[in-house]
């Protein structure tokens, strides 16, 4: 368990920001390269002074108590969070992975890169509220603060997916082929940031001796909910959480695995979508499964009286998204065998439409009067 990888000195950190912004009200704001030059607004500075506002607030929390501003800027850091960089992580691998796949498809770069910039804001936002939602003791304050966890990826994808599907239809894009592209970047940024829950030591697994079972050290969430349970409680003076399930780890394999199927589905498929609904109906089940081993309480549960049972949120969607999914492979098939050519859509490219035009044009690659064929 490592929630932070490093810590940046406050200082240096500071005097970088200010420098950022004080260049780019030169650069944008004061024409002084041609008289009459209407000034830019200065977004990069506007950026950049809201960091060395963040670094100032920072210091109070992780410099020495007490102490005046100097001081602390002097000794204070800024935290580097472990979840918050293979978050970040996995949003720049996604990034390359659904520009070439889209590429592959026949999107434009320029459209791809829109579509996947507004999933992914609205995939955080969604995990975010979907986290609120499901803690009974969170805040409305606690939202913005994600750099200290607490996103729940249903509500990333649910959030991902409406935000895409709103943006495909703006641009004219069928949600199918964008889907095709986006989902195998969404099954390995969930590999990624699992790690990034390891080390944090948030979502852990519930108590178990199995060669693999791994202990959080004494602070972490695993430990304080050992120490607070009322059967088989853990001493307050034990260094380490009981050996738990690394169910973090499970679902960073599960991620990886998933990724490689929808890779070779990708490259055998029949009609589009196929890839979408391996992602929809694999994730559910698999995550389904793992919720069983899972012991943390702030995803979400709630009690079955028919079963005598606790059920968490994501296994409530992940059911129902796997039934959905289904329905939708089956939908797919019917229609594929009405219509084959119609059905794959990787084969009909997409032009740019500027972002906002009303249904976008599309374009069909000719070759001796056929389509081009691409798997």
């Amino acid at each position: 368990m490592r929630p932070i990888l490093f810590k940046i000195p406050a200082l240096p950190l500071l005097i970088a920001c200010l420098l950022v912004a004080v260049i780019a009200i030169v650069r944008d704001v004061v024409p002084w390269k041609s008289k009459g030059k209407k000034p830019v607004f200065p977004m990069t500075s506007v950026w950049a002074l809201a960091g060395a506002a963040a670094v100032l607030r920072l210091i109070g929390k992780f410099g020495v108590e007490g102490a005046d501003v100097m001081a602390n800027l002097r000794v204070g850091f800024v935290p580097i969070y472990a979840y918050g960089v293979m978050l970040g992580t996995s949003l720049v691998v996604g990034w390359f992975i659904a520009m070439h796949l889209a590429k592959q498809d026949g999107i434009d770069q320029q459209e791809a890169g829109s579509l996947y910039m507004w999933g992914a804001v609205w995939s955080i936002i969604g995990s975010r509220l979907l986290w609120y939602f499901t803690t009974p003791s969170a805040t409305i304050g606690d939202i913005p603060l994600i750099n200290q966890g607490g996103l729940v990826a249903y509500g990333g994808m649910i959030g991902g997916t409406l935000a895409t599907w709103y943006c495909c239809r703006k641009r004219g894009i069928p949600l199918l082929q964008w889907a095709d592209v986006a989902a195998p970047s969404v099954v390995l940024g969930t590999a990624i940031t699992r790690i990034g829950c390891f080390l944090f030591g948030c979502d852990y697994g519930k108590p178990s001796h199995l060669p693999w079972a791994v202990q959080f050290p004494k602070g972490s969430p695993a430990w304080h909910h050992h120490v607070a349970q009322t059967v088989d409680r853990l001493p307050e003076t034990a260094a380490w959480s009981y050996p738990v399930h690394p169910t973090q780890i499970y679902e960073s394999l599960v991620g990886l695995s998933l990724f490689a199927l929808l890779m070779l589905i990708r490259r055998y498929r029949t009609f589009s979508g196929q890839v979408f609904v391996g992602w929809v109906v694999g994730y559910g089940v698999l995550r389904s499964l793992i919720e069983q081993y899972r012991d943390d309480t702030d995803r979400g549960l709630y009690r079955l009286p028919i079963f005598d049972s606790e059920v968490s949120t994501s296994t409530i969607i992940g059911v129902v998204s796997a039934i959905l999914g289904l329905g939708l492979l089956a939908f797919l098939m019917r229609k594929y065998r009405r219509d084959p050519e119609g059905s794959r859509l990787w084969l009909q490219p997409v032009a740019a439409t500027g972002g906002g035009g009303q249904g976008g044009q599309r374009k069909v690659e000719q070759g001796g009067g056929k389509r081009r064929k691409r798997h």
